[in-house]
């Protein structure tokens, strides 16, 4: 989907980052911005950035790493705009440390906001677009996901998960002729 002229997109880890610059570059293009991140002041400052240019952002703080709150933003999100045209899957974490270093809570958190994040916002918002017979899922993954590195253990594993259920999605909207486009960047 080239055309973002009014069609609405949602950023995760829209904040800061590339989240952030993918917002600004959207609204240029006459997108209606819609950022979700669990840092409020910088929800905030990407949205006054935004006010300042003459454009505008609906910002919701959601914490991606809780299923329930990606849930309840997520039914905010459908109330307010109704569809989703383009999900951008943007929000990430690392830990940067040796595999027996990361504690077990560190890579459930790793695995919640890199992968099981972009499993919950993708059923929450796919059902709207199927039924619009548009839409486009973009998934932010990482050169981690096709090739590990040291001290990137559950980082890498989470985006080899992410590079897979993009080709699932691919392969499954293709397979059913449904109207919806993956793409995946790493």
């Amino acid at each position: 989907m080239t055309n973002l002229r009014d069609k609405n997109i949602l950023i995760t880890g829209g904040a800061s980052g590339i989240g952030r610059l993918m917002a600004l570059k959207a609204a240029v293009r006459g997108a209606n911005v819609i950022l979700w991140d669990i840092n409020a002041e910088g929800l905030d400052r990407v949205a006054t950035q935004l006010r300042n240019w003459g454009y505008s952002a609906a910002c919701y703080q959601c914490d991606l790493s809780d299923r329930d709150d990606i849930q309840r933003v997520a039914e905010e999100v459908l109330r307010d705009h109704a569809v989703v045209d383009v999900l951008v899957n943007n929000a990430g974490i690392v830990s940067g440390r040796r595999f027996l270093d990361i504690t077990d809570a560190e890579i459930e958190r790793t695995f919640n906001v890199n992968i099981m994040a972009i499993f919950w916002t993708t059923r929450a918002f796919l059902p709207a677009m199927l039924a619009k017979g548009s839409g486009h899922l973009v998934t932010i993954a990482s050169a981690a996901g096709m090739l590990g590195a040291p001290k990137l253990s559950d980082y890498a594993a989470s985006k080899f998960a992410a590079v897979g259920l993009d080709e699932v999605l691919r392969m499954e909207f293709s397979q059913s002729g449904d109207a919806i486009q993956t793409t995946i960047v790493c």
